[in-house]
């Protein structure tokens, strides 16, 4: 691929990413996503033959960016395992607060496409997965008796502070779910 067509497919995938998450995958069109990143169509069936194809690697680049941004934001928040895990949460109650957070874009995407067999589904399924192991090393590492289902127990903490953020337009779940891991960390 050639850096011109590298840059083409990159920017397909960025404006692809911002339309889907702030519209709604159903609700963007291949022509709006052609009319936004300024590419010919040729070039975009060229890199994504399909709109699902397209969907597909918008949902991989994007859950590959939010790992990455999860880790190291937590990372640079706490000195000790238990620091960073209670650090998740600020993390994300900062991720909530921004004006343009429409939701976690994974549920998103699962809620849209109904059908359970579409690989959009596992993405986020892979993706609950890396968030779980992240947690259960953390959760390792600060000494906690049973990291796997506390890693379980997280990940009901994430997703109901998700919910209530995106439903209420509100981030303080985030700091409900903080002090609620609080108490399972020190109860363990």
């Amino acid at each position: 691929m050639t850096g011109e067509s590298s840059a083409a497919r990159q920017r397909i995938l960025e404006t692809a990413s911002q339309l889907f998450y702030q519209k709604g995958i159903q609700n963007v069109g291949i022509n709006e996503v052609i009319a936004a990143s300024g590419v010919a169509k040729r070039t975009l069936y060229r890199h994504f033959p399909s709109k699902d194809d397209l969907i597909l690697e918008v949902m991989q680049h994007r859950s590959a960016q939010w790992i990455r941004w999860f880790e190291e934001s937590v990372a640079d928040r706490g000195n000790t395992a238990k620091e960073r895990l209670l650090a998740t949460f600020d993390v994300l109650q900062g991720w909530y607060a921004k004006p343009d957070f429409r939701g976690c874009p994974f549920i998103n995407a699962v809620l849209e496409i109904a059908d359970a067999a579409h690989p959009v589904h596992q993405v986020s399924v892979d993706l609950r997965e890396a968030i779980r192991t992240y947690i259960m090393q953390l959760a390792s590492e600060a000494g906690v008796r049973d990291p796997g289902s506390f890693s379980q127990q997280y990940l009901l903490l994430i997703g109901g502070a998700s919910l209530m953020a995106t439903i209420e337009g509100n981030p303080a779940g985030a700091q409900q779910a903080r002090n609620i891991l609080s108490v399972l960390i020190d109860a363990s």
